[in-house]
């Protein structure tokens, strides 16, 4: 029996994922202001666990206890990330303002977000720091269905692809910005931790002065939810819409690969290369060349995907180098071999990005509910980026090492490209 709420067919003639007429034909502000919001957002989220969270644990909780630490923190962080992108995305699907029904959710956890930022630069305390943590990454997490859902709001389908590259560069620039910044900034945590709190708000803000939503006061609000049964519309069933649910393990076990390593980079450049030290600056450096190679690849992949019109080879391809690329450490442990599987996973990834958002769009199972179910998928792109870190402290925990981390990391990368392979809806 099917869980999920039937999809509301398009009118005749139309095409499922197409936007009403009226979408945006002045597309570059749009544009602009999707990549900025997102921007700011993933910033927190390369800053925060990878690096000032990381020497905040290791200075409060000692050099034995810092994996295990880290590890138990991002834990809490995914769980509020898995519980506020759906939820959100539903609130979102129902309100109606003035500024349309995405924007107040995408300015909203900016706004909510800063003041627990600055609050973490001041405390000395895990369990203080552990609650301050996990509500920025539910109120950030909440802001990613609705900016996602923009795309099959108001961007026609055949076009996806150059605004999933560009989403996907909001992401993955801003996770790497964010690192770079936590980094020059890591001598003094407070500092750091202000000027990072105002980045989500300041970006946030093109939502409202680059491409506002319409004002959609007038417009009818989906069925309502049959009281405490409200929880089943999340059900999506996996044997009606299967693509969906494909698309969504490709893209969690892809980014949990890219992120195994990435969200651990400062533990495994300072232990596993034998930076000490020095790895702090190092990380800064690997994040710059990480950023590079993503605008190099991410901008022509979601161009040409466009102009041929297929998707899953493209993602195929960038999984199955990313695992290619992580196995580079494993067999020398340098310096430079790091730096050459962060050439070679980040132009793979970049490549991804481009493509596996405009792939989700494509296969979106309700059209009255483009947020609540781009929560879904959004939260095996959000949470890899918190839990990864858990995961690559348990494996180093459990082995005492760190060299299981990258084989670990490239299995996961190629489920990713051999799970995508099972969508038969779209190409």
């Amino acid at each position: 029996m099917s869980t999920s709420t039937p999809s509301n067919p398009p009118p005749k003639g139309v095409r499922r994922g197409t936007p009403p007429r009226g979408a945006d034909l002045a597309r570059t502000p749009l544009l602009i202001s999707i990549v900025t919001s997102q921007f700011g957002i993933s910033m927190v989220y390369g800053a925060v666990p990878g690096v000032l969270l990381a020497l905040q644990v290791q200075t409060l909780a000692g050099d034995d206890a810092k994996a295990g630490v880290l590890s138990l923190f991002t834990a809490f962080g995914a769980v509020a990330a898995l519980l506020s992108q759906p939820l959100a995305g539903m609130l979102s699907d129902r309100t109606r303002s003035r500024v349309g029904s995405r924007t107040p959710y995408v300015l909203g956890g900016g706004l909510i977000a800063a003041p627990v930022l600055w609050a973490m630069g001041t405390v000395d305390s895990l369990l203080v720091l552990a609650v301050l943590y996990v509500v920025s990454e539910f109120v950030l997490s909440a802001a990613q269905g609705p900016l996602a859902a923009v795309l099959p709001d108001r961007v026609p389908a055949e076009r996806r692809g150059r605004f999933s590259a560009g989403l996907g560069l909001g992401i993955m620039l801003g996770s790497v910005a964010g690192t770079v910044l936590a980094s020059v900034l890591s001598d003094d945590l407070r500092i750091a931790y202000l000027v990072l709190g105002c980045v989500p708000v300041v970006l946030g803000a093109t939502r409202l002065y680059l491409a506002a939503d319409t004002d959609n006061r007038g417009v009818a609000r989906p069925p309502s939810t049959d009281g405490m049964r409200w929880w089943r519309t999340f059900l999506v069933s996996p044997r009606d819409h299967p693509d969906f649910w494909w698309v969504v393990g490709s893209r969690m076990f892809t980014y949990t690969g890219f992120f195994v390593v990435q969200g651990y980079s400062l533990y495994l450049l300072g232990d596993y290369v034998g930076l000490g030290d020095d790895a702090v600056g190092h990380v800064g450096i690997a994040a710059g060349i990480a950023a590079l190679c993503i605008c190099l690849a991410a901008v022509p992949a979601g161009l040409l995907s466009d102009r041929v019109g297929r998707r899953k080879i493209f993602v195929q391809v960038a999984s199955v180098t990313m695992g290619v690329g992580f196995m580079i450490p494993l067999f020398s442990p340098s310096l430079p071999a790091y730096l050459t599987m962060v050439v070679v996973t980040s132009l793979a990834f970049g490549c991804f990005e481009a493509v596996d958002t405009a792939l989700v769009t494509q296969v979106l199972p309700r059209s009255t509910s483009f947020a609540q179910d781009l929560g879904v998928t959004n939260v095996a792109s959000i949470a890899p980026q918190i839990l990864a870190p858990a995961i690559a402290g348990v494996i180093v925990v459990t082995t005492d090492g760190y060299a299981l981390v990258f084989p670990a990391a490239a299995l996961f990368a190629v489920l990713g490209g051999v799970t995508v392979t099972r969508i038969r809806g779209t190409r």
